[in-house]
Formats: C-alpha cells, sequence, structure tokens
C-alpha cells in the first residue's frame, strides 16, 4: 500500500511554544504506534510549520511569504492559542488569523481541511499594559466567532494541552482515514456498560448543581462548559454508558452523551440530538451543544449519510427555530447545513 501521508499544518502566535512542542511530540508518538500496531496502514502524520517548513524571501510582508511557500493542500489545520493573538497583517488581526481565514475559505469552497483550533483556559494574570489588554480582547474576539461555527476546544491548563489533543487529533486523523477506504455498512451500537463511568457520573452531578443553585449568566456558563470539556476527555473510556447517560431523566447525564456524541459522531443517535433541539424539552446549554454534536457529525460521518442527516439537521433547525432568542443553536443548525451542501453536493 502507498504510505499515506496525513499533513498537519499548525498555525499559533508565539505564546504557545510549549503546545508546539508538546504536539511535535505528539505526532512523533502517534507515529510510532501506528507504525507498530498497524503497519499495513503506512499512515504517517506529517507536521508543516512556518518555523521549519518556510525559508526566507521577498515577499509584502512576513505572511504573504508564509503564505506563498505553505499552501492550503494540508489535510488538518491546528491552530492553539492563549493570552496573544498576535502580530497583524494587512488583512487580519495577526498571522494566526489569516491563516485560519484562509483554511475556511478554502474549506467553505470544497470541504478541506478539517480545521481544530484549540484554546488554552489556564489562568493570566491581569494585564498590564494596553498591549498586552488589546491582545486579549482579540483572542477573545476570535474565539467567540469559531465557538458559534464549532471549530473550538478547550484544554483547562498547558500541562494537559497534549492528552486533551490527543483525543481531537486521532478523531480527525480516523475520519480522513474513513474517506480513504471503501464505504461500509453502518456501524453497530456500542456495547452497553452496566457500570456508569465514575467521574463522568461525578462531572453529570456537578453540572446538575451548578444548574440549580447558580444564576444564570457567564460565570455559570463558563463552569459548565469547563465540565463539558472534561466529559469530552473522558470520551473514550465512557463511550460504553452512552445508551444509559442518553435514557436517564438527569440533565447532567444527557450532556455527557452529548459530549461523547461530540468525540463520537453515531449515525444512530443523530435523530436523538436533534430532539435536544426542541426548546419543550432542553435548556439553551444542552441545547447548544447538541447543536455544536450534529455539526461534527455533518463533519465525520459518511457520505452516505448525507440525506439523513439533512433531514435531521433541518428538523433540529426547524425545532431551535420555535426560540428564536436564543440565536447560538440556529447559527450552529445553519452552519452544519452549509457543510453539507458542500461534502454531498
Amino acid at each position: 500500500m502507498a504510505q499515506r501521508i496525513i499533513s498537519i499544518f499548525l498555525s499559533t502566535p508565539s505564546d504557545v511554544a510549549e503546545e508546539r512542542r508538546a504536539l511535535s511530540s505528539l505526532i512523533s508518538e502517534i507515529n510510532d504506534v501506528v507504525a507498530f500496531l498497524a503497519p499495513e496502514r503506512n499512515v504517517n502524520l506529517k507536521l508543516i510549520h512556518y518555523e521549519t517548513n518556510v525559508y526566507p524571501n521577498i515577499g509584502s510582508d512576513a505572511q504573504d511569504v508564509i503564505n506563498t511557500q505553505i499552501p492550503i493542500d494540508y489535510d488538518i489545520h491546528f491552530g492553539v492559542m492563549w493570552k496573544r493573538c498576535g502580530t497583524p497583517t494587512k488583512s487580519a488581526d495577526s498571522g494566526t488569523v489569516e491563516e485560519f481565514e484562509r483554511a475556511l475559505a478554502h474549506r467553505e469552497k470544497t470541504g478541506k481541511p478539517t480545521i481544530m483550533f484549540y484554546f488554552s483556559n489556564e489562568e493570566i494574570s491581569l494585564p498590564t499594559t494596553d498591549e498586552e489588554l488589546v491582545q486579549l480582547k482579540k483572542v477573545m474576539t476570535f474565539r467567540r466567532r469559531l465557538e458559534t461555527i464549532g471549530l473550538t476546544a478547550a484544554y483547562p491548563t498547558r500541562a494537559e494541552f497534549r492528552e486533551r489533543a490527543r483525543i481531537g487529533l486521532l478523531r480527525a486523523v480516523a475520519d480522513l482515514l474513513r474517506d480513504d477506504m471503501p464505504a461500509r455498512a453502518p456501524e453497530a451500537d456500542a456495547v452497553v456498560s452496566p457500570v456508569l463511568h465514575e467521574t463522568v457520573a461525578t462531572l453529570a452531578r456537578q453540572y446538575d448543581e451548578i444548574r440549580k443553585e447558580m444564576g444564570s449568566g457567564p460565570t455559570r456558563t463558563r463552569r459548565m462548559a469547563a465540565i463539558l470539556e472534561d466529559m469530552k476527555a473522558e470520551a473514550p473510556a465512557a463511550q460504553g454508558s452512552l445508551a444509559f447517560l442518553m435514557s436517564d431523566n438527569s440533565a447532567g447525564h444527557r450532556l455527557a452523551a452529548i459530549a461523547i456524541l461530540q468525540v463520537f459522531p453515531s449515525r444512530q443517535h443523530v435523530h436523538w440530538l436533534a430532539d435536544r433541539l426542541d426548546p419543550e424539552q432542553e435548556k439553551p446549554f444542552i441545547s447548544y451543544q447538541a447543536a455544536m454534536a450534529l455539526l461534527q457529525a455533518a463533519r465525520s460521518l459518511p457520505p452516505s449519510d448525507c440525506e439523513m442527516l439533512k433531514s435531521e439537521i433541518s428538523r433540529a433547525h426547524e425545532l431551535a427555530s420555535r426560540n428564536p432568542h436564543d440565536p447560538p443553536r440556529i447559527t450552529a443548525l445553519e452552519y452544519a447545513l452549509r457543510e453539507l451542501e458542500v461534502k454531498c453536493g
């Protein structure tokens, strides 16, 4: 079998050098594991970054040199930000933002590349200069935009970046390899575990307590979002409990099921996710996360599922539109339908 090279373009500002090193190490580890466990697949992940893949040259500015030498023919666009957005270019708030815009425009036309953008939630000290404040404001604005189209993930601390990135990167690689293979029969339902995953059960209880005890507002939303990210980190181990989580009356358990389906999209559960957009059944936070899971399903499930996805996401959009005062869910579903048009024709 000819070697399948999966190219990953890394796009970051200067303050996340630690994450750049961690991703490079992670890619080397994945290559070693794949070579040992599945040498017949002949798959190799290749990291592309301006520090190693761009040579000095003349251009209208530094970003123009990078854009010229790194065309958008890579498989995965992997972005990372913490507290800096980066140096402004002629057309964007930073080189990292411009690289994202180019990748997104290409994706909206062709369906490629896969885009993953990670934001650090590690605490930062209070900005002491105007420049630090401007940089942080740009990061927040950029992050809010990406969240509406389901292209973001978060990691609690910089030390945890590697393990959080591992899950998303492996899922993206699996999607790409699936696209290379002949169509398969739909997957069977996951084996049901008789025991609820302990960590997920604890996180579900925390979510239920926060929703009950805290008043609505940005602080509560941030805490609930952090719980969701922790649930996603546990998704590989908790996947066997999916059926139980979906059927339980606990909102925290349903959120855990949605977190698993964001990581492991499944055609069997798209209908259940669409039901979660009914404002009479779910509160806005869970509905929004269900919309994000549907968006991921649109990106990850094979073209053979296109008609089903279009039907269910359209139904979810109709349900979400019953509450027009909560537009993020509607926006996410509309973006999912646009992505399906590119993917399915």
